[in-house]
């Protein structure tokens, strides 16, 4: 009985059947993975240099911004990123008067809240110190990002925040119901 099972460790036939057998699961799933891994890092990347975009498109405006822009900006973002559904997104100017942030205008797209100025405590730790008279224009996107293969990773959102100066003019115009004029 010793003797057979001595022969049993020592034959190496089928070997590589059996390694395959093992192996092949553990290294489909690894490449799967990876894909996954850098897929969704390209969707958080490309979010990101995105809301930029979009922030210094709206810093540059000195002329009337309408809220059709704003979802325009929008439908690129959600072209540029490719795949990752409807994005949310929110353009605001914020204003500090007399030592206390206002909210000039708020315009929300695809679900987005608006900013106010009885809630923008919500994001006031985030906001940065500014004089009298200074006003900032920040664009939120909200990405949500699913896995197109499932290995565990959950439905994850890339919230990305970005805040800019006016760059022409002291303050981005804004009508969030006007058409713009016909020339």
């Amino acid at each position: 009985m010793i003797e057979a099972i001595r022969n049993f460790i020592r034959d190496t036939r089928a070997a590589v059947a059996f390694e395959t057998v093992l192996l092949t699961p553990i290294l489909v799933w690894a490449y799967i993975g990876s894909f996954v891994f850098f897929d969704a890092y390209r969707v958080y990347s490309t979010s990101v240099k995105a809301t930029y975009m979009v922030a210094d498109m709206l810093s540059r405006q000195t002329n009337m911004v309408y809220g059709h822009d704003i979802e325009g900006m929008a439908n690129v973002i959600n072209s540029i990123i490719r795949g990752a559904g409807d994005v949310q997104m929110r353009a605001s100017q914020i204003g500090m008067v007399s030592d206390e942030y206002q909210v000039d205008w708020s315009y929300g797209v695809n679900g987005a809240a608006r900013i106010f100025d009885n809630n923008i405590d919500d994001i006031r730790d985030r906001l940065p110190i500014m004089p009298n008279g200074e006003r900032i224009v920040l664009v939120e996107t909200f990405v949500t990002y699913q896995a197109p293969f499932d290995i565990g990773l959950t439905v994850t959102r890339f919230d990305n925040f970005t805040i800019v100066r006016p760059r022409y003019a002291g303050q981005v115009p804004f009508d969030p119901d006007g058409t713009p004029p016909t020339s």
